[in-house]
């Protein structure tokens, strides 16, 4: 791990403390925001506290019994600050000789002795990813690089939620259609997630006719069981008003009508010929959707019945096909998928209900079981441990049909989720709405005894992404997906590009790499806690804090290397030589250069001890910023002297290999040319 100058010199007055006065309160050192005030700042109040000394007559003493260092030039005491100025010269040689020396610069084993689970992105696995997910999915795979970077062994998983009652309608919808010849028209996950608005859809207005028809509230209209007509709607308000039925049951009723007949007239207006088909198929082949949906997931669910098994797995791995596809394209890979069918099939499901139930940690209502929560983390240390001051809410393990939820199948999934790969975290990236349900999968393994484990679990959530002008609604199959949103940024890119003497390959090269990283970093420069909204105009602008930025401020710094053999420069032997440079440091832009380059390993660490990726993100447009303010005040190649021209070619290259070593943690491509 790398030791900080800085560190060492606050090691030795803290050592010079100890000997003198037995002072044990830790220093803290800062970097002043003048220059006037030195290179490192150490307040003396509080160690002056443990003796009857002041500051100043502190500051004295460590100034005449501090080792003579040839990295430090002068001391300084001003108003209870220690002042050091730092010998820049000496700094350069030892911090950009130790950059240019390794291979990827704050790569570290800091971690190397963690075993880390990262599980992001685990969508929908019947309808395409879309803008809502990519936040998880690029927040998940940086919190994984970052880990790895630093020495950790990272395993990715994906966990497929194949149980929930929204997929059976798309199953049935899907082999209807298959069966009749009709293939897919465009990507294989957005043609399941156009089945899946569609079917999901009939289901409901057959399921609210079927409500009218047990009030006996029947249109003498000649119409589907999977289409409303005005005229319909028109009968059921009439008829609503003068019913015996509760005001509430009314409106709510009618509020659904009226919403279904919005997205059917949507659906049939954007899916034209996908909706007479799938609505013709069902009106021959299904007399009961609401039944046969029921048959289709009791079936699943139990496993047993192979043909049942074999379809749904079918569509949704043709679904996740297409969302590797896509993660792939974002340069996000999965080492796992993980199948909450095979978590559910196991039994562990069963035997975790009948351990909590004789722990009496189990609410009984009729066939309805409740986690209490709250007993669980009273009794046994975990609202004390956690720090938490209110009452937690029970949570529905088993619905009051007698079906185990997905929370109780999650718990189960997390035992085993945690032995199969010996981890010591496991961190969850998951939005901020499923709080409690993962507050309660930790809580049960409390109540399970299984504190061990459910102390390595982390719940890393997150805001929402909103698209400028956009709207998002999976089931009426109104969203941006992820590879549309790719497009929207790319089509950017191509605009500027236009005028590029580039060939056409390198173009198309540029264009994708590009959007990925506009894409990529316009979500993780903001901190996860707040709302992203996404607008691809400004995302793509090389002139703002945008990933293009980035991607332009290592083609440049690259541009000054290549152009030197031009100018007869051996840059390369320049590089290689570093050790024998006389650095001659001028202008304090060349110093900031170095003093931000030296953060980076430990911005590394902070950003992993906080779980910050926005930290990350945001240290690296501030050094490409800096770097182009060097760019402009000292001109690299037209150096006057060797001393100046040598001490700039490092800093350059130095540049160039923070910048590598942030690309790789934040999953963004480099580019020569832009």
């Amino acid at each position: 791990m790398y030791s900080r100058i800085y560190d060492s010199i606050k090691n030795q007055l803290q050592e010079i403390l100890k000997d003198k006065h037995d002072i044990t309160t830790e220093l803290v050192w800062s970097k002043p925001h003048s220059s006037n005030l030195g290179d490192l700042s150490f307040p003396l109040f509080n160690v002056a506290k443990e003796t009857s000394l002041t500051p100043q007559d502190i500051g004295k003493e460590l100034i005449e019994n501090f080792p003579m260092m040839s990295i430090i030039d002068r001391s300084e005491l001003k108003g209870g600050f220690l002042n050091l100025f730092i010998n820049q010269n000496e700094f350069a040689k030892i911090i950009l000789s130790e950059i240019i020396s390794l291979d990827k610069y704050g790569k570290s084993n800091l971690k190397e002795k963690k075993r880390i689970i990262v599980e992001h992105t685990s969508a929908n696995p019947i309808s395409p990813l879309h803008i809502g997910n990519i936040r998880n999915s690029i927040l998940g795979d940086v919190i994984g690089r970052l880990y790895r970077f630093l020495g950790a062994k990272v395993n990715f998983r994906y966990y497929v939620n194949d149980l929930g009652r929204q997929i059976a309608p798309v199953i049935i919808g899907y082999f209807l259609l298959n069966n009749d010849g009709i293939k897919p028209d465009t990507k294989i996950d957005i043609w399941i997630g156009k089945i899946y608005a569609l079917m999901n859809t009939f289901l409901e207005i057959y399921q609210i006719k079927s409500e009218f028809e047990s009030l006996s509230l029947i249109p003498d209209i000649e119409s589907s069981s999977y289409e409303l007509s005005e005229a319909e709607i028109e009968y059921y308000q009439a008829k609503l008003d003068t019913s015996s039925v509760d005001q509430q049951q009314k409106e709510r009723m009618l509020k659904q009508l009226l919403k279904l007949l919005r997205v059917q007239n949507s659906l049939k207006e954007k899916l034209s010929e996908l909706y007479l088909q799938l609505k013709n198929l069902l009106v021959l082949n299904v007399e009961d959707l609401d039944d046969l949906a029921n048959k289709y997931l009791v079936g699943y669910l139990a496993g047993e019945d192979k043909e049942m098994v074999d379809k749904f797995r079918k569509v949704t791995q043709n679904t996740l096909s297409g969302h590797t596809e896509t993660l792939n394209l974002y340069n996000i890979y999965h080492d796992d998928f993980d199948w909450e069918s095979e978590v559910s099939w196991g039994g562990e499901v069963g035997k975790i209900l009948a351990q909590l139930d004789k722990k009496e940690f189990l609410r009984h209502d009729g066939q309805a079981l409740l986690l209490e929560n709250d007993k669980i983390a009273s009794q046994l240390g975990f609202k004390e441990k956690y720090n938490i001051n209110y009452e937690i809410p029970d949570l529905i393990l088993v619905n009051s049909e007698g079906i185990a939820l997905y929370p109780c199948r999650d718990i189960a999934y997390h035992l085993h989720k945690l032995e199969k790969f010996n981890a010591n975290y496991c961190i969850n990236v998951i939005g901020k709405d499923q709080q409690l349900a993962q507050l309660s999968v930790r809580t049960a393994l409390y109540g399970l005894g299984e504190h061990e484990k459910a102390d390595k679990i982390l719940h890393y959530d997150y805001e929402i992404v909103t698209l400028v002008g956009g709207r998002m609604a999976g089931r009426e199959f109104e969203y941006v997906t992820c590879d549309e949103l790719f497009i929207m940024a790319k089509n950017e890119i191509e605009t500027i590009l236009e005028n590029r003497d580039y060939s056409t390959e390198i173009k198309e090269d540029i264009a994708k790499k590009v959007s990925i990283s506009s894409i990529r970093y316009s979500i993780l420069k903001i901190d996860s806690q707040k709302i992203v909204t996404f607008d691809a105009k400004k995302a793509v602008d090389p002139n703002e804090n945008t990933g293009p930025f980035l991607q332009y401020s290592y083609a440049r710094a690259l541009n000054i290397l290549q152009k030197a053999p031009k100018k007869g420069i051996d840059a390369d032997s320049i590089i290689q030589s570093v050790k024998q440079i006389n650095f001659d440091i001028r202008k304090e832009i060349e110093w900031k250069m170095i003093s931000l380059m030296e953060e980076l390993p430990f911005v590394l660490k902070r950003a992993l001890t906080q779980l910050k990726p926005d930290t990350v993100a945001n240290y690296a447009f501030s050094l490409a910023s800096v770097f182009h303010k060097f760019y402009d005040a000292c001109p690299v190649l037209l150096a006057k002297d060797k001393d100046s021209l040598d001490t700039r070619i490092a800093i350059v290259y130095s540049f160039t290999k923070c910048l590598e070593s942030l690309f790789e943690v934040m999953g963004i491509d480099t580019l020569e040319k832009m």
